[in-house]
């Protein structure tokens, strides 16, 4: 341009000259074009991060998920494994108990509970044993079955047994005596009684005397009476 008006002025033209002034174009829209692009990629940026930020808390999650049963379980063992010790503890307080002290609450309800069903049935009839006399010193005589004594002295049971009754009846007793849950003898007319009921008998031990007058002997097998029999040298000999 300088070039341009130095010629000129050789030439002797006329130079004018002016000032342009170039106003700068307005970029506001521009501005915010550029905002707005930049706010896109401010949030595509931030997306994923939010993204990433929530992946811990689903992680921590799933780890306390898992953490949680395997607290749960230990716990469900330590009280199976308590309640082991504590059965096995109680079984054997009660075997202790069981041997050291016969009465104890545990023994006597096992004796009602099961003593009726371990208590066997004696089944014996009367040709199931070996009977004497009940004296070999009184006279006997033996009418249907029944034995009467005469005289002054002891009676003995026909056989060894337990006395399940003792009755007195205007000053005699009469006596009955179990051999098995079958066959049992019955001697009323006795002065005096030798046992009590629930006592042992042997045939052997007199049960009862007879001081004046006569006492009966007899015999059942099943609460009939028995008749088939002989009594000789002091034996009762079973005839069938």
């Amino acid at each position: 341009m300088k070039d341009g008006i130095e010629y000129a002025e050789m030439l002797g033209l006329g130079v004018s000259s002016c000032d342009v002034v170039v106003k700068p174009a307005k970029r506001r829209r521009k501005k915010a074009a550029d905002l707005k692009e930049r706010v896109i990629e401010k949030v595509n940026e931030e997306a994923p991060r939010e993204e990433k930020t929530e992946e811990p808390p689903a992680a921590e999650e799933f780890h306390a998920a898992e953490e949680k049963p395997a607290k749960k379980r230990k716990f469900r063992f330590d009280i199976v494994y308590a309640e082991g010790i504590a059965v096995f503890a109680l079984i054997v307080a009660i075997l202790l108990t069981n041997i050291f002290w016969e009465n104890s609450g545990i023994n006597t309800v096992f004796r009602k509970a099961f003593g009726k069903d371990a208590e066997k049935t004696d089944a014996r009839t009367y040709q199931s044993f070996n009977a004497k006399s009940p004296s070999s010193e009184l006279a006997v005589s033996v009418d249907a079955g029944v034995m009467t004594f005469s005289g002054k002295g002891a009676l003995y049971p026909v056989c060894d047994g337990k006395v399940s009754s003792v009755v007195e009846e205007d000053g005699k007793y009469t006596v009955t005596v179990k051999h098995s849950d079958v066959f049992s003898t019955v001697i009323s007319g006795v002065d005096y009684v030798y046992t009590e009921v629930g006592g042992d008998a042997f045939k052997y031990i007199p049960i009862g005397y007879v001081a004046d007058g006569q006492a009966k002997v007899y015999m059942y097998n099943g609460g009939t009476l028995v008749t088939d029999y002989i009594v000789e040298d002091g034996t009762i000999i079973w005839e069938s």
